[in-house]
């Protein structure tokens, strides 16, 4: 059911005209009408420029195929930096997390603004118009997910849950239908230590990979069976484009940013600015109508941007802050 964000309460306006009766065939004097009250003005959603601030929180980032440039969620609501300048909505500020960017619009889950008449936690919602207006897929007012993957041009959707809850038991679950059915994944022969970040490839239904402490496992049937494709290193993030894997790991203190091309199954490395070693990747993402663009967030809330692959990087976002 499509929820409408910006919508006030409607106000009653009563009229009342009171008649005098009429005596000895002469009509009385008519009560004068109450005021009319002015109805409140409704706000139209709109994408603005963003005021100076400082986010806290980074909870995914995404180039959503029904708009020009990079989303980034965060806990007060989307953040937009397209054409050289950070926009933001003038409303529904919700706290996003579990973000991810399809052809016509995102996924999320997260929790809303407060004073929103959306039911706390989100569950998974859909916005195919910038965020004006959420559809509920799954698990309104149920469940919040941190770890939510989505594929670009599919209704396939992966999630961990890692709450105690009668809606959902703890696990890794898949859904071909856009959350109205979930089944468990089987996972066999994955023997990491730790679930991690899924990533799901943007046009193979099949394809799917998952980052953990000892490294990265790739599936070709939906999770159902398991093959590790990297040594045992601390991998904090992974994104596909059509042909690669994009991934950032931590290794001796350092933090480094690779790919995998999935023809030949060879991983080469990409110059990333220095980041310290506590300051790690923690999401990259892919734009897939121009696969050249990538961009990765850090734990520290530095954002940096490629327009070629990663042959050069622009530094968009510093410590979480938006600036004039």
């Amino acid at each position: 059911m499509k929820i409408l964000k910006n919508a006030f309460l409607p106000i009653t306006i009563a009229l009342v005209l009171t008649m005098a009766g009429c005596a000895d065939g002469e009509q009385g004097e008519s009560a004068k009408p109450i005021k009319e009250e002015k109805k409140a003005e409704v706000i139209p959603y709109e994408i603005q420029h963003a005021a100076p601030q400082r986010i806290d929180q980074i909870y995914g980032l995404g180039y959503p195929g029904n708009d020009e440039g990079l989303y980034i969620a965060s806990d007060d609501g989307m953040k937009i930096f397209s054409n050289g300048e950070w926009l933001e909505s003038n409303s529904q500020k919700h706290e996003y997390t579990g973000f991810q960017a399809v052809h016509d619009g995102f996924i999320t889950s997260g929790h809303p603004q407060e004073g929103s008449d959306l039911k706390d936690p989100l569950g998974i919602v859909k916005s195919v118009d910038k965020g004006a207006t959420l559809d509920h897929l799954a698990f309104d007012g149920e469940l919040d997910f941190h770890f939510l993957s989505a594929g670009y041009q599919s209704n396939v959707m992966y999630i961990i849950n890692n709450a105690d809850s009668d809606a959902l038991d703890p696990g890794v679950y898949s859904s071909d239908d856009l959350g109205a059915s979930w089944n468990p994944v089987k996972l066999k022969d994955f023997d990491a230590d730790s679930l991690g970040m899924i990533a799901v490839h943007p046009t193979d239904d099949n394809l799917m990979a998952m980052a953990t402490r000892s490294g990265i496992y790739l599936s070709e049937d939906k999770g159902n069976h398991m093959k590790k494709i990297t040594d045992t290193i601390m991998v904090t993030a992974i994104a596909f484009s059509n042909d690669s894997l994009y991934y950032s790991s931590v290794e001796n203190n350092n933090v480094l940013f690779r790919s995998i091309n999935l023809d030949t199954m060879e991983s080469a490395s990409i110059d990333i600015p220095f980041l310290n070693y506590d300051n790690p990747i923690t999401y990259i993402t892919v734009n897939q109508k121009n696969q050249q663009t990538i961009a990765f967030s850090t734990y520290l809330f530095d954002v940096y941007q490629s327009a070629n692959n990663g042959g050069k990087w622009d530094l968009v976002m510093k410590n979480g802050k938006i600036e004039e």
